[in-house]
């Protein structure tokens, strides 16, 4: 919570009962280290981190949110992520789960 400043790296929501520790890379593929590490936490919207869990939504280099082809607009438009262009700051030693999660997650 503190690392993300309480709110959904995405959508920017505060309520604490809507938001989620997620994980880019999943604890069943990390390291020990990596399972406690800040940097492959990301805190997003329950809906958000269940489109992120789902390889849905991913992260891109840049911190692009990046969108799948399997979701239409209606579904982009309730996960809010319709128009393209939203964006979240990435701290480079977050890049590495990022990257992992759009190799064997996210879904182009």
């Amino acid at each position: 919570m503190r690392y993300w400043g309480g709110r959904c790296a995405i959508s920017g929501v505060v309520e604490p009962a809507l938001l989620r520790a997620s994980h880019a890379k999943p604890w069943r593929d990390c390291t020990d280290a990596e399972r406690l590490d800040v940097h492959n936490g990301l805190l997003l919207a329950a809906h958000l981190d269940a489109a992120f869990d789902a390889g849905l939504i991913g992260i891109g280099p840049d911190g692009e949110v990046l969108v799948s082809e399997r979701l239409g607009d209606v579904e982009r438009r309730v996960l809010g992520v319709l128009p393209p262009g939203l964006a979240i700051v990435v701290r480079n030693g977050q890049r590495p789960y990022f990257e992992w999660h759009r190799m064997n997650v996210f879904t182009k």
